[in-house]
């Protein structure tokens, strides 16, 4: 299967597919996949890999409200200076090592980043029947929105692309149970005092299978304005400048499916954890309800 670019083979041309010879029943299988696809209201495969911001400059759509720090991301952008790359020294976050085991006899190498394990929260704001994210800038994703636009031959790209858009998380570096962590982290990141007997353990999923394999927690929280204890926000003299915000459950399909606005793989599946248990809840009567 060839991309249209490569229109100047001979071929059948299916919905932005050209066929050439023998591959026929595989544009054909691509072309129905693409008709389910559409009549299932899912978004069309993005046109590029490189990562664009919002072309209208708003970074406030699909009802996104600042519930603490309104404008944080608007002030780090005046705060942030040049970004460059360069080879790792040392570091206390992350070490990269070689994994040596056998396969049929033969001894093989994986190279590998070993990091802290990590919990995630899912926080459901009753109040706003929303789903609370946190905003910020991760250099990493930067570095890599840079890299991939080189490789493009694309100029720089703006210093927004680099915010991304998550789940409250934080890593496994203290001798605390992991919901104490988890709980910390609510009241660090985004104002809230949630105690751990409130919390929900959801699942455990492996991150960065093929390059970290570190084991990340995740938790489900609810919250509401009473419980704010604080102004959130992380840690700022570690460099933590985070933004709080809300996303109504009624708003995210367009945020989920919009490539523009960076988004973990935690947010992603959280989010489509708490659709799904907050449908159930209303759904069935209160006693049926984990």
């Amino acid at each position: 299967m060839l991309l249209s670019a490569l229109g100047g083979a001979s071929g059948l041309r299916l919905i932005g597919v050209t066929c050439v010879g023998g591959l026929k029943p595989v544009c054909l299988q691509q072309q129905r996949l693409q008709r389910v696809s559409r009549q299932a209201g899912m978004p069309a495969q993005a046109a590029t890999s490189t990562i664009k911001a919002p072309a209208d400059g708003n970074f406030y759509k699909y009802g996104l409200k600042p519930v603490l720090g309104e404008g944080i991301m608007e002030a780090t952008l005046k705060r942030l200076g040049t970004v460059d790359i360069k080879e790792m020294d040392k570091s206390n976050f992350v070490k990269p090592k070689s994994v040596v085991y056998e396969l049929d006899g033969k001894r093989r190498r994986w190279d590998m980043i070993s990091s802290h394990s990590s919990v995630g929260v899912i926080i459901y704001h009753t109040e706003l029947d929303a789903l609370i994210v946190v905003r910020q800038f991760r250099p990493p994703a930067y570095a890599s929105a840079m890299m991939l636009a080189e490789e493009a031959g694309e100029p720089k790209p703006p210093l927004s692309v680099g915010f991304t858009y998550e789940l409250c998380a934080g890593i496994v570096d203290k001798k605390k149970s992991l919901a104490q962590i988890a709980a910390e982290e609510v009241k660090e990141e985004c104002g809230f005092e949630v105690a751990t007997e409130k919390l929900q353990w959801v699942t455990q999923y492996v991150s960065a299978v093929g390059t970290g394999g570190s084991r990340h927690d995740m938790y489900y929280a609810e919250v509401d304005e009473s419980m704010r204890v604080g102004k959130g926000g992380g840690l700022e003299n570690t460099g933590e400048r985070i933004e709080v915000l809300a996303l109504p459950l009624d708003e995210s399909k367009g945020f989920t499916e919009d490539p523009s606005y960076p988004k973990s793989a935690g947010l992603l599946f959280g989010l489509m954890w708490l659709r799904a248990y907050i449908a159930a809840k209303k759904q069935l009567p209160a006693k049926h309800v984990v």
